[in-house]
């Protein structure tokens, strides 16, 4: 095993409360798609570098939906993470070493030079809310039944990951100066994840 990250992700996007892209639509409910996925590593290891506690957003536009392809995307990396440890990440993140990340790499053809900005993630169980330097926030509010048990989705029709459980993204919006600024309509997502390639 060359590469293992484990840690939580949180993944608001322009569409309403329900992306049309889990269950396999190709168009995004305005007819593209932005979105990011904002992963807090806890643990994690690449080629023997340690990956633990780094943050990193990917954050991407698609013309029709995530589904379709064909997407422009950048990563932000939290300010104070050294070059080697970054440097280990970014293959990995793009989809260039294999594993469940391929498959996004593959849907975001096109990564702008990385940045770095402060990531600041405040947790909780009703709520995250996170900032990306200046360029954006992220919300996410975990969905939940009637008993209190979070929603979940199991074996998505278009899925990377077995279950996802649903949130509320409402808040999250990103204004990159060289892709679409946009807000979220509602979809958000939150899971924890344990990756290896």
């Amino acid at each position: 095993m060359a590469w293992q990250i484990a840690g939580t992700y949180y993944a608001p996007c322009s569409c309403k409360v329900g992306c049309p892209c889990t269950l396999g639509e190709l168009d995004g409910d305005q007819g593209w798609c932005s979105g990011v996925i904002l992963l807090d590593i806890r643990s994690g290891s690449i080629d023997q570098t340690d990956v633990s506690g780094a943050r990193v957003a990917l954050v991407a536009d698609w013309p029709r939906g995530f589904v379709s392809g064909n997407g422009t995307g950048r990563l932000y990396f939290d300010t104070g993470i050294s070059q080697d440890r970054r440097a280990a990440l970014e293959p990995v993140l793009s989809g260039k070493r294999g594993g469940i990340l391929e498959a996004i790499g593959s849907l975001v053809p096109t990564l702008l030079p990385a940045k770095e900005a402060p990531i600041e993630i405040r947790a909780g169980d009703d709520q995250t809310r996170a900032t990306v330097g200046d360029v954006g926030a992220v919300v996410v509010k975990p969905l939940r039944g009637p008993t209190g048990q979070p929603t979940r989705l199991q074996n998505g029709a278009f899925a990377f990951r077995d279950h996802i459980t649903l949130g509320n993204g409402l808040g999250t919006y990103f204004h990159d100066p060289e892709m679409r600024a946009w807000a979220s309509a509602g979809h958000g997502e939150v899971e924890e994840f344990d990756w290896s390639g």
